[in-house]
């Protein structure tokens, strides 16, 4: 497959596949949420938005535009591959459509090396003992 600038491989139903983006991916992604990509991404940073399915899955869906696909689809997409998979491949994507923030965030050191997953939750700790 020769691919696009931006464009971050993968493969899911038995075929090559790509997620990208692009400007209409991005305009796409507005159109339906109301909100941006950045505004998105920097939800997706918080704890709170552990488990926002809604956002990952209508943020695979715009970056497939390309293929036609339904949000129901992308959802569908997102459990053959996992979830794990379904949110490094978007944190690539992102890093390959704003590749000036992600130079600065590595030259900073202030990015999670760990793709746009979700941090796991911390351990709450225990009372102590009277």
């Amino acid at each position: 497959m020769n691919l696009m600038r931006g464009a971050v491989p993968f493969e899911a139903e038995g075929r090559e596949r790509f997620l990208r983006l692009t400007t209409n991916a991005q305009v796409r992604y507005q159109e339906r949420a109301g909100e941006t990509l950045v505004d998105a991404i920097v939800a997706m940073q918080g704890e709170a938005s552990q488990g926002d399915m809604l956002r990952l899955r209508r943020l695979i869906w715009a970056g497939m535009g390309h293929e036609g696909l339904s949000e129901d689809a992308a959802g569908d997409l997102i459990d053959e591959i996992g979830l794990a998979e379904a949110s490094r491949l978007l944190g690539d994507a992102i890093r390959a459509a704003f590749p000036e923030a992600a130079r600065a965030e590595a030259e900073t050191g202030s990015g999670d090396a760990g793709g746009n997953a979700p941090a796991p939750a911390k351990p709450k700790a225990k009372p102590a003992a009277a």
